[in-house]
């Protein structure tokens, strides 16, 4: 009768501990995703500034033209 409950509380144990590790790695994966997020907006960020700046540049060469 003991070693059957033993066995339960065994085998919760172990549930609690297979729960831990699995929200464990979703939390990691949920960080490094959020980090990639955050990475690629940065980015998009930096080539629209440099497109920007590059249309700047092509706009100024144009020749004006009088009206």
């Amino acid at each position: 009768m003991f070693t059957a409950i033993n066995n339960l509380f065994t085998a919760l144990a172990t549930l609690f501990s297979a729960c831990n590790r699995g929200a464990s790695a979703i939390d990691h994966c949920a960080r490094w995703a959020e980090q990639e997020a955050s990475d690629f907006g940065a980015r998009a960020e930096l080539e629209r500034t440099a497109r920007i700046e590059q249309l700047r540049t092509q706009l100024k060469a144009l020749p004006l033209i009088p009206v």
